[in-house]
């Protein structure tokens, strides 16, 4: 019983109960110092935040190589203090996830992840060397930074939000453009096809016309109208008894006779007028009938077409606005959530682990706390001591200054080749945060909702997400390109001699394109809300 209770107390006394007494004094110096440099950390972010917007505004919110030495010349020594990075390849190389040349959102958010993520290391290191007041500094930081983070994704958001706005209300113009320019070209056609037919009834008439004055002007039609047969009775009579010498009676049928061909003279002088006249006016009123039938017809042809023009205009209002509500709903659902994750979820994932830290101590001291072995419990103690120990070492690994980073254990896993291609360990420490931290909150302003996520990985009920933003991508897919951007095939340059030829998609200004434009517009619109 003596040596079991002499065991125990040689133990007790060989325990020591400080986290802190195998850390040396330099390491937790600084650990303070980091802690106190990322106390300003949210301000420092506010510069670079501000010389990135600064340098964005001709690139649209996209950071190529030469914009972000521009950034990292302005923004040196906060860059350099927060990440450890002493040029811009390394930052660049850093946060171009996927090697396309340029910085979009989410790579530019990404920065300020890394520097959230690299406070709470220091915050959970200062929590670890027992500054409780520095940590509680820093985490107040922390969560000003995790607010701006969230304002700044937000920022982005809405300007994407704003440019896809009005990227559908290019091709709803788009669309208004194409139906002045089909109906335009409808109406010129239109305009065309009277001219040829009103020119084609034209000669027809024209001929028939001289058809019917040919006809008038031949002796059989004239024949048509004969004198009565009366005159042609006297005639006979007076030839008759002028050779039975009846002279009296001869000159009684001449003297009738003189009369009577005059008259008759002149009555089918008037018959054969009257026929000729009759003929050609009722020509005249026939080709005039048809002229009007064939501009009856004519108008009817164009009101059929406006009629038709105003359906496909009313059609194409509501094609324009159709999915316009659309866009602002998942839009301003895709802020809500995003605003709700950059705000919260980062303090639910430190509540998460938290408490199972909170568990795991209270289920270390249930089990120190049981009365039967004790020997055992003391042995499981000072194991659990020493892995304690070990994991405040390990947790402390990152901490280092931009010259000389603290010697870890960690350092001996840096890349082979790191010494060879002039990465400093911070590089390395830094991709591992991109790669394996679970901490950093992913936005997908630009990125596609799981685009990141393990092939393996098995979408269920619970972890569904997304913000529908395909749809929109749907929307804008029918965009199209300017004249301006499209080259013409080569064909078209030249013509049969190899002379080269203007074209007037390429020699036509833009204030020529606009101009031309605004003439179909007004020659529609006269069409379409005139009240005839």
């Amino acid at each position: 019983m003596e040596s079991k209770s002499m065991t125990i107390s040689t133990k007790i006394q060989q325990s020591n109960y400080s986290a802190l007494s195998n850390l040396p004094r330099h390491i937790i110096n600084q650990i303070k110092s980091e802690g106190e440099m990322y106390i300003t950390a949210p301000n420092k972010c506010s510069r670079i935040w501000m010389e990135m917007r600064k340098n964005d505004f001709v690139t649209d919110a996209q950071l190529n190589f030469t914009i972000v030495q521009r950034i990292f010349e302005a923004c040196r020594s906060e860059i350099v203090q927060l990440l450890k990075l002493q040029n811009e390849k390394d930052f660049f190389e850093l946060f171009d996830q996927d090697n396309d040349g340029i910085l979009n959102e989410d790579e530019q958010i990404l920065v300020f992840s890394v520097i959230k993520e690299k406070m709470h290391q220091v915050a959970t290191a200062l929590l670890k060397i027992q500054e409780y007041i520095l940590f509680k500094q820093l985490m107040k930081e922390l969560r000003i930074l995790e607010a701006n983070i969230a304002d700044y994704q937000n920022q982005l958001r809405q300007r994407i939000s704003i440019k896809e706005r009005k990227v559908y209300k290019e091709i709803g113009q788009e669309k208004l453009d194409d139906f002045y320019d089909k109906y335009y070209q409808e109406f010129q056609q239109l305009t065309k096809y009277k001219v040829d037919r009103r020119a084609q009834l034209k000669i027809s008439q024209e001929k028939e016309l001289g058809l019917l004055e040919d006809r008038l002007s031949k002796d059989t039609e004239l024949m048509k109208v004969k004198p009565k047969k009366k005159l042609k009775d006297l005639q006979t009579q007076e030839k008759l008894v002028s050779l039975e010498e009846r002279v009296e009676e001869a000159l009684d049928f001449r003297k009738e006779l003189k009369d009577l061909e005059k008259h008759e003279q002149d009555r089918v002088y008037k018959v054969q007028k009257y026929r000729i006249e009759k003929q050609h006016s009722d020509l005249l009123f026939k080709q005039q009938k048809e002229r009007e039938q064939l501009e009856g017809k004519l108008q009817e042809t164009e009101y059929k077409l406006i009629i038709q023009m105003k359906k496909d205009y009313d059609v194409l209002l509501k094609q324009i606005n159709l999915h316009n509500n659309e866009i602002t709903r998942i839009q301003s659902l895709a802020s809500n959530q995003a605003m709700k994750k950059g705000l919260y979820e980062g303090e639910a994932k430190r509540q998460k682990v938290q408490s199972q830290l909170q568990n795991a101590i209270i289920a270390q001291t249930k089990a120190i706390s049981q009365p039967e072995s004790k020997i055992n419990d003391l042995d499981q103690f000072h194991e659990s001591e020493t892995i304690r120990k070990l994991e405040t070492r390990k947790s402390l690994q990152f901490v280092g200054s931009p010259g000389k980073p603290v010697y870890s254990e960690e350092s001996e896993k840096t890349p082979m080749g790191s010494a060879f291609n002039g990465k400093s360990k911070n590089f390395y420490q830094i991709r591992k945060i991109i790669k394996e931290s679970k901490n950093i909150t992913q936005f997908y302003i630009k990125k596609n909702y799981g685009a990141d996520l393990p092939v393996n990985f098995i979408r269920s009920a619970h972890n569904i997400q997304g913000d529908q933003h395909e749809k929109i991508e749907r929307f804008l897919s029918v965009k199209r390109k300017s004249q301006h951007e499209l080259l013409p095939p080569i064909t078209q340059l030249y013509d049969d001699d190899m002379q080269e030829k203007q074209i007037k998609a390429i020699t036509q200004t833009d204030q020529e394109i606009k101009r031309e434009k605004a003439l179909k517009r007004a020659f529609i619109n006269e069409k379409l809300f005139r009240n005839d």
